[in-house]
């Protein structure tokens, strides 16, 4: 079922490209989120990234986390061919350059992840401390865009948003579990809470990072860190690697760190939207958001 699984995570990959590129359409310039969400455009890419939603769920019930969280890297590609493509621009070298480096270290990290991983169980205690480990880390990552603009700041709110959404993946992942072994019960709406709380978390850090630069910047940034933090929680915190060596552990991270540099190589040399896509679809001017103001656009999926 495996392949299956990886199927459905690529559809997710698809939905969840569009659907940035919807929103992100909607909240660029700075829009308020109050203002964004009455907006059709908006509302349809909140349409597909439920679906992907939904496609990721299924697909974390066949495959592990390790497996199924770096296919999401797929967006990527499809999100700056889609970008250049609307804007007519080619394909640069140093934008080729960037994609080959993520591509490259996130698909040696998955290969490695899966070759050294099982499925475990999500126990409550793990919960809790990937819940205190994430939030500490959103934390540092708004006191360090507050004073940032542009895409420095779109940038680390992005890397933000990943953080969050990647804990969604383990939290989906306990909740199925608790549902198919006790059935409606107390720890699973408290599981249900905890997700409630990070998707919330992820959704308001991504719309700001949509308002500080461009969309395949924010999907490159999400992409990668997501299924990072994901991998790690289910190495560090549910004992998916019981067999890890460190040159293991070292070439992990090796990977890990190539593909975080080839999102700050794509987001300092992607090319800025023309100014016009910054107020599509504004008919009506919205008030400037504050620095540490935030929302988000993904729901859980990748994306959990």
């Amino acid at each position: 079922m495996t392949w299956l699984a990886i199927i459905l995570a690529i559809l997710n990959a698809c939905c969840f490209t569009v659907g940035t590129w919807l929103q992100h359409g909607a909240s660029a310039g700075g829009a308020s989120l109050a203002s964004a969400v009455r907006r059709p455009r908006w509302l349809a890419g909140l349409a597909l990234l439920a679906l992907g939603a939904v496609m990721q769920v299924n697909a974390l019930r066949l495959a592990p986390v390790t497996v199924i969280e770096p296919v999401g890297v797929l967006g990527i590609v499809i999100s700056v061919v889609w970008a250049l493509r609307v804007r007519r621009a080619p394909l640069r070298w140093n934008i080729g350059r960037a994609l080959a480096t993520i591509l490259v270290g996130t698909s040696a990290f998955a290969v490695l992840a899966a070759l050294n991983t099982v499925t475990r169980p999500v126990s409550t205690v793990a919960q809790f401390q990937a819940g205190a480990l994430v939030a500490a880390a959103v934390a540092v990552c708004l006191l360090l865009a507050h004073p940032l603009r542009g895409r420095a700041r779109c940038l680390v709110l992005g890397m933000g948003g990943g953080i969050a959404y990647g804990c969604t993946s383990v939290l989906i992942r306990a909740a199925t579990e608790q549902f198919t072994s006790y059935g409606v019960s107390a720890p699973l709406f408290g599981t249900l809470a905890g997700l409630g709380a990070t998707v919330l978390a992820g959704f308001w850090l991504v719309q700001r990072a949509y308002a500080d630069g461009p969309a395949e910047s924010t999907v490159a940034t999400l992409t990668v860190v997501d299924p990072l933090v994901a991998v790690t929680i289910g190495i560090g915190l549910l004992g998916e690697a019981p067999g890890l060596t460190l040159p293991i552990a070292a070439l992990g991270l090796a990977f890990a760190a190539v593909a975080v540099g080839g999102v700050v190589l794509l987001s300092r040399d992607i090319p800025a939207p023309p100014s016009s896509s910054l107020t599509h679809d504004r008919s009506t001017p919205c008030p400037a958001v504050p620095s540490g103001a935030s929302s988000s656009a993904r729901t859980p999926t990748r994306p959990m």
